[in-house]
């Protein structure tokens, strides 16, 4: 199962660099994700079957939770006059959706925890974080390798 997910994992790379900006970048990120993680935390194929689609719901509703505060940031942000108090107001509304998120969090420990032992709901959003350092570098690299071609 290991080496499955470990072929996978290298062939969604390899198809990300060959093809480039082609296609469906999401999906193919989001599948990278799902197989890095699952790799991560060593899941048997029944824990696997079980916990991808508790962590897609829990993706689908972190990305509902952080709308709201985008679309206010950006509004933010857009305005040049901000001044102390939009500067105050910001960051209520960051202190707001940061406990929403542990809120969120706590509430998909208990369903992960259905699942998974509880080293790898730990886990879980370590080898997110890995995953998201990873997807930064390779943005960085790639960024960096298309100013030099220029």
């Amino acid at each position: 199962m290991k080496l499955i997910i470990k072929c996978m994992l290298i062939l969604l790379m390899a198809a990300t660099s060959v093809y480039g900006r082609q296609g469906r970048p999401v999906q193919r990120i989001h599948a990278a994700k799902v197989a890095y993680i699952t790799d991560r935390l060593q899941l048997t194929e029944d824990q696997s079957a079980k916990f991808i689609p508790v962590f897609r719901e829990y993706e689908k509703d972190m990305v509902e939770l952080r709308k709201p505060y985008l679309k206010k940031y950006k509004l933010q942000a857009a305005d040049d006059g901000e001044d102390r108090m939009a500067a105050r107001q910001y960051l209520e509304a960051d202190l707001d959706y940061q406990q929403d998120v542990i809120a969120l969090k706590r509430r998909y420990n208990e369903r992960f925890a259905t699942v998974l032992d509880p080293k790898q709901v730990a886990d879980v959003y370590v080898a997110e974080r890995e995953f998201r350092l990873i997807l930064l570098q390779r943005l960085k690299q790639r960024r960096e390798g298309g100013a030099r071609g220029r």
